[in-house]
């Protein structure tokens, strides 16, 4: 009886392990979970022109960029952990308007873009992204950022290196790893992530007007870790709160009304 219980004992640690294991080594497959079929800016960006932002490491980031007139706003899109830049033509369509630009790019590997997405390498993209639209005469001042699911822990982090005119956190998540435990509680999930973007960590550093927008109804990211994440951060502050835009089905509506408040500070 007691050679049962040591044999089951052991093959539940070897299995628990290895299960340990698995995820260690598969969590990017899990975080990240790009499209690489790209449709053209014709048909999804008419009004844009496409240009090759370089990274550091002189990978080409797909980007699309319309200018925006005399003394309007900038939007940049950090996307979330899906797709690429042409899967938001929804988001496109609402930031398109006559007078305000608009930039939108995929991360590295995704898309048509080379490389593998980590939690610094997309830090990395997002710097340069900022730093070429510098180049272009576009001063950090004049740029709202809009971080999307996963691409909201970017948007904060680059609101922790530059003053930026605003930023809308579409369903965000206090930290990857608070997340995680929502699926994986019987890990050790503080211990195997390798990629954390602890947006609840650097919050209070932000001194920019912000906006977050979360729906109760989302069941991908919780709406209680982005109403977390809301009552951690500093004033001025706004938070939109719904019952039925599911996981960043936020409308027009919606988004003009977080940027015309951001515009009013």
């Amino acid at each position: 009886m007691k050679r049962t219980a040591r044999w089951t004992l052991s093959l539940m640690i070897l299995l628990y392990t290895l299960a340990a294991g698995y995820m260690y080594a598969a969590q990017e497959s899990f975080i990240f979970k790009p499209d690489p079929v790209v449709k053209p800016v014709e048909k999804v960006f008419s009004t844009a022109q496409e240009v090759a932002i370089q990274s550091p490491e002189g990978i080409g980031l797909q980007t699309w960029y319309k200018p925006a007139i005399a003394g309007a706003p900038t939007l940049v899109m950090f996307h979330g952990n899906a797709g690429n830049l042409s899967t938001r033509a929804r988001l496109i369509d609402i930031f398109d308007n006559n007078e305000r630009g608009v930039l939108i790019f995929s991360w590295r590997g995704f898309g048509i873009n080379a490389g593998t997405p980590s939690e610094q390498g997309l830090y990395a993209d997002a710097r340069a992204v900022l730093q070429w639209l510098q180049m272009q005469g576009v001063s950090s001042d004049e740029i709202i950022i809009y971080g999307e699911s996963l691409g909201s822990g970017v948007a904060v982090q680059m609101a922790t290196e530059t003053q930026l005119k605003g930023v809308i956190l579409a369903a965000p998540y206090t930290r990857i790893s608070d997340l995680a435990r929502e699926d994986y509680a019987w890990l050790p999930v503080d211990l195997l992530l390798k990629h954390r973007f602890d947006s609840m960590d650097k919050i209070k550093q932000l001194s920019e007007p912000l906006v977050v927008m979360h729906s109760k109804d989302d069941r991908v990211i919780p709406f209680s870790l982005g109403n977390t994440l809301y009552q951690a951060a500093n004033e001025p502050k706004r938070m939109q709160a719904y019952t039925d835009r599911q996981h960043t089905g936020f409308t027009e509506q919606d988004i003009e009304e977080a940027i015309t408040w951001i515009m009013a500070q």
